[in-house]
């Protein structure tokens, strides 16, 4: 399920900054601090949504993460959002026939 795509269907983004909307879009899953905050999903990818409603309360986020790996059709960035979190969109590693995009990242311990 592309929670980007889904998100940035139902918004409206006039009079944005350059290079803002993937960062807005962001924000959006880390506020609402769910891993799918639209419900009921937009009418026009509901067949294409495979959600398991019984399941719905583990779609919330305990805590904001310090790293979000959103895959998505949609442009791929890695971006600071919120101040904390490092949100990252690796993109799809296939595009039908040919090779798509992912990232590569080294994480490493903070210092105490």
């Amino acid at each position: 399920t592309d929670v980007m795509l889904h998100i940035s269907t139902d918004e409206t983004n006039a009079n944005l900054a350059p290079g803002s909307r993937m960062s807005r879009i962001a924000q959006h899953l880390l506020q609402q601090r769910s891993y799918y905050p639209l419900f009921p999903p937009p009418a026009a990818q509901t067949m294409a949504t495979n959600l398991d409603l019984a399941h719905m309360k583990e779609w919330s986020m305990p805590c904001q993460p310090d790293l979000l790996i959103v895959p998505s059709k949609l442009t791929t960035f890695a971006k600071k959002v919120l101040d904390h979190s490092i949100v990252v969109n690796p993109g799809l590693l296939t595009r039908g026939t040919t090779g798509g995009t992912y990232a590569v990242m080294d994480v490493h311990p903070m210092k105490r």
